[in-house]
């Protein structure tokens, strides 16, 4: 048995959406936890009548504590983490929570990319062959809340920053669907980053990997491997006549996915290989893919005005998702295709862009704060202060055929609330300009 937490000294660092959460738990179990965030300014609410302290800690605060539960938003390299270490204080995440009291079947996934995605997807396939699963982690719904609730299978999304803070979750599969530049600002080199993502290898029982990207696989060599990958491939999944392929069976008809793109094609594989670990049979599995509805903001088409396509791609926060959306939509646009980008690239390598731009953009449209560094990578670029000044020039330079790809490369923080506000401006900007 993992240790517990009776007994012991217990802070919760953040309190974001994941700290509450496991505020919740300890009040529900009676177990005495007190509560840091760095911010002085944030409410806390009436039911957390804990222990409390905001901003800078005082001195000798983590002298008896035994362990922190560090929210994901908050750096292991921030200071008072820093001083708790020292202290002798056991960092661990709610995810490590999670898995000290869980007794269901887990699936993990992680990646740059796609995680939201393939997540949702095979919570879906899951439940359409009868299965009682619950889709959890950085998707949405705390680890935690599916305690007590006895699923059939769990479904976790996991991020690096979660994945660090990891040590015992025990997966029936798991996969990292790809790795590219992201999160920099806080990981400091693709080294670690990947290093981060790989703790989702560390006990599980079958990996799914991307055959076209080695770090993608588990670094023990006696973990299972299920590869996926966009070339016909005989012995796990392929590509074939526009099927996806298992074993070399055609399996999926993409003319029927609602799902577009190349990128989402292997989601589609990484799914039906996590699915099959949990027992599905192929044939139910690949049928449930016909009617799963693309996740919001994940390349997606918002509009089709004059036989111009408007797809809402604003979930692209780095670089390796919006490549993944031009290669994806490049050879499904007959036409013209037109990037809207730019935003806060995080400190992440935006010369990787430059090739696919210069190949398969057409017209390159920025904005944001790293918008003038993508500007400059491409011959043909058009440099806006907003989001409906972008959509206004793309309107202008469009023609009948042509699509429209909002895919920022970036994080949406320097000019809107989240992604979500992007693809809304986005979204209300289109409806505006192509009435």
């Amino acid at each position: 048995m993992m240790d517990r937490f009776e007994n012991k000294n217990v802070v919760v660092a953040g309190f974001g959406k994941s700290g509450q959460a496991c505020v919740r738990f300890f009040i529900e179990r009676s177990i005495p936890v007190t509560v840091w965030d760095s911010r002085e300014d944030i409410v806390v609410p009436d039911w957390a009548d804990v222990p409390f302290f905001k901003g800078s800690l005082p001195d000798n605060f983590w002298q008896d504590v035994d362990i922190a539960v560090v929210s994901p938003g908050l750096a292991l390299s921030h200071p008072a983490l820093c001083a708790a270490r020292e202290s002798g204080v056991v960092l661990i995440g709610e995810i490590e929570l999670f898995a000290r009291y869980n007794s269901a079947p887990v699936i993990g996934i992680t990646g740059s990319n796609g995680k939201t995605t393939v997540t949702l997807l095979v919570t879906h396939i899951l439940k359409a062959g009868g299965l009682n699963a619950i889709a959890a982690g950085n998707v949405g719904t705390p680890a935690l809340s599916t305690l007590g609730q006895a699923p059939d299978y769990v479904v976790l999304e996991l991020s690096s920053f979660q994945l660090e803070t990891t040590e015992s979750l025990c997966l029936q599969a798991a996969t990292i669907l790809n790795i590219s530049d992201d999160h920099l600002d806080r990981h400091k080199t693709l080294a670690a980053y990947s290093d981060a993502k790989q703790r989702i290898y560390n006990n599980t029982l079958h990996a799914v990997a991307w055959r076209d990207q080695q770090i993608t696989y588990p670094l023990a060599l006696t973990v299972q491997v299920t590869e996926f990958s966009a070339g016909v491939h005989s012995d796990d999944f392929g590509i074939s006549d526009n099927w996806i392929t298992w074993q070399n069976e055609k399996v999926v008809d993409l003319s029927r996915v609602q799902l577009t793109g190349t990128h989402n094609i292997l989601n589609i594989q990484a799914a039906l290989g996590l699915a099959l670990h949990a027992g599905m049979d192929i044939q139910a599995a690949a049928e449930a893919v016909y009617d799963f509805q693309p996740v919001p903001h994940r390349c997606v088409k918002i509009a089709d005005s004059n036989s111009v396509s408007w797809i809402d791609d604003s979930k692209a926060t780095n670089v390796g998702a919006t490549l993944a959306a031009i290669t994806g939509l490049r050879h499904a646009t007959s036409g013209k295709l037109i990037l809207i980008a730019g935003g806060d690239s995080k400190g992440a390598d935006l010369s990787a862009l430059s090739d696919s731009l210069n190949q398969h953009i057409d017209l390159l449209i920025t904005l944001g704060k790293d918008g003038p560094a993508i500007a400059a990578l491409h011959h043909k670029a058009l440099e806006v202060t907003s989001m409906r000044e972008a959509v206004e020039q793309a309107s202008t330079h469009s023609r009948a055929g042509d699509t429209v790809l909002l895919s920022p490369a970036c994080a949406s923080l320097d000019m809107f609330d989240n992604y979500e506000h992007r693809a809304e401006v986005f979204r209300q900007a289109v409806a505006e300009v192509c009435k």
